[in-house]
């Protein structure tokens, strides 16, 4: 067990205090299920290259610093290595620093000379390792050794054929989704596999893909499919059920109306007489669900009335209507990073989720420079 925190505040929800985790990923799946660890408390040792670093240190502009601001929004609060794991000398130090180790997560392709320091077979003789492993096609079968990316893993799975409109083409998403997914799938096992380990006294070893990611957030579609349902295409921003939900213009810009909603208020269609409310798509008289409706064309605005506008208060009706808008929103509680500039230098970043109310929360640490605490963790590691 270590312990590389100061004396956090009272009532600091870090439950994975004391766990050190070993991460020699790189890009986005891998970093951004690290990083939520070290959110939890978890020392996180970052294993790079010599000289280069992760690929996304350079992925700007914009750079914050020397480093990209991309870097920075899925590392903080890590600690950074330097390692040729091409050389026996630094292979047999990046096993030292596993040994002491309570996790291991790694993105090495099948077979890459990088991934032999890291392997499960070197690693077997440490019973209480947990061994998280993320690939782009799974370890095994006839795209294993292919690089799997976000966006060739949208076109092979098919999600990116059922993103977009009915008068356009497949869309990849904006947001690289997939790697995010398999991230909080590996966040998942690793903790799975921690509380398992309490119980047992043993470690296990952890697989997760981005292909295997894709196709199961697909899981509604697929049953759909095979149930009967039309063949899956562009036209996904419109669902396919009793309720129109698209987006639509209004004067001040694209609108959601989210009528996909349980219940549609007094003011919204579908309204009972008298104000009540009742399930959307259900038959007031038969109280059966209703037969699908088409899509309708675009509304000029949502339903229940337009948006207030500069925090006035809410009309009935509009709880469901968002503004299609970027993360540079207004204070409130929907803003995109809360707490501005925690871990980025002075700017505004995004936070995890899970919320814990006005305690628990311990702001995390910027990214760490290239190789900072080499003279910190390898300066008496030794092989075990």
């Amino acid at each position: 067990m270590t312990d590389h925190l100061d004396t956090p505040p009272p009532g600091s929800f870090l439950p994975l205090r004391g766990i050190r985790v070993i991460d020699f990923t790189r890009l986005l799946a891998g970093p951004y299920a690290t990083m939520t660890l070290a959110e939890l408390g978890a020392d996180v040792i970052k294993i790079e290259k010599p000289d280069a670093g992760d690929d996304t240190r350079a992925w700007g502009p914009p750079f914050v610093g020397d480093d990209s601001a991309y870097f920075h929004a899925i590392n903080r609060g890590k600690r950074s290595v330097t390692l040729d794991l091409t050389r026996d000398d630094d292979r047999e130090r990046a096993l030292g620093l596993i040994a002491e180790a309570d996790v291991v997560v790694e993105s090495f392709r099948p077979g890459s000379p990088n991934g032999s320091a890291s392997a499960p077979t070197s690693c077997g003789a440490i019973p209480r390792l947990v061994y998280a492993s993320i690939s782009g096609f799974s370890p095994i079968g006839p795209l294993s050794t292919e690089p799997g990316t976000a966006v060739t893993v949208e076109a092979e799975s098919g999600l990116m054929q059922v993103t977009g409109y009915e008068d356009g083409g497949p869309v990849r998403s904006g947001v690289a989704m997939v790697d995010i997914a398999t991230g909080m799938s590996m966040i998942n096992g690793v903790l799975a596999a921690l509380l398992e380990r309490e119980r047992t006294g043993r470690g296990r070893r952890i697989e997760v893909s981005l292909f295997a990611t894709a196709l199961s957030s697909l899981g509604t579609v697929i049953a759909a499919s095979t149930a009967g349902g039309p063949a899956p295409r562009p036209g996904a921003a419109r669902i396919p059920r009793s309720c129109p939900t698209a987006p639509s213009r209004s004067r001040t810009g694209t609108r959601c109306s989210g009528h996909q909603r349980p219940h549609v208020r007094a003011a919204g269609r579908g309204a009972e007489p008298g104000g009540g409310a009742r399930p959307c798509g259900v038959d007031p008289q038969r109280g059966t669900r209703a037969r699908p409706r088409p899509p309708r064309r675009p509304l000029g605005r949502p339903a229940g009335g337009a948006r207030p506008r500069r925090g006035r208060g809410a009309a009935p009706g509009a709880s469901g209507a968002g503004r299609a808008r970027a993360t540079r929103r207004r204070g409130g509680p929907r803003r995109a990073g809360r707490g501005d500039g925690d871990g980025l230098r002075g700017r505004r970043c995004a936070h995890r989720p899970l919320s814990l109310g006005t305690n628990g929360t311990v702001p995390l640490g910027p990214a760490p420079r290239l190789g900072e605490h080499n003279a910190d963790l390898l300066g008496s590691v030794q092989r075990s």
